[in-house]
């Protein structure tokens, strides 16, 4: 199996940025959005549905965090929460789609041949 940050030769700034895209930035966006949920879940007092957002946010990455801010979370403002979840989704996923756009589909058009 190939890996993921190997390029074709001649390697172009389309396939560098598409591969930063594609892998990168869905760990980035794991990143804030656990570390805000668990900054607060630490302020949290009910020690119940505290272990299991927790779980939750550990072992559902992205969606759990995600959801853990949309509806859970109390030391952001609502506007807040929902700005950094939305935005975070359009930084990755509007590219991304530009992207797979660009490249002639989802496997590229070196599929083909």
């Amino acid at each position: 199996m190939p890996s993921p940050f190997s390029l074709a030769n001649p390697t172009t700034a389309f396939q560098v940025w598409f591969v930063i895209y594609l892998y990168l930035v869905p760990f980035l966006l794991y990143a804030s959005w656990a570390s805000l949920a668990f900054m607060d879940l630490g302020e949290r007092v009910d020690g119940s549905t505290r272990a299991g957002w927790g779980a939750c946010v550990i072992l559902v990455p992205l969606i759990g965090g995600a959801s853990y801010l949309l509806t859970a979370a109390t030391s952001l403002r609502r506007s807040s929460r929902i700005a950094i979840v939305i935005t975070g989704l359009i930084v990755w996923l509007l590219p991304l789609a530009i992207g797979v756009w660009l490249a002639g589909g989802p496997l590229g058009p070196k599929a083909l041949s």
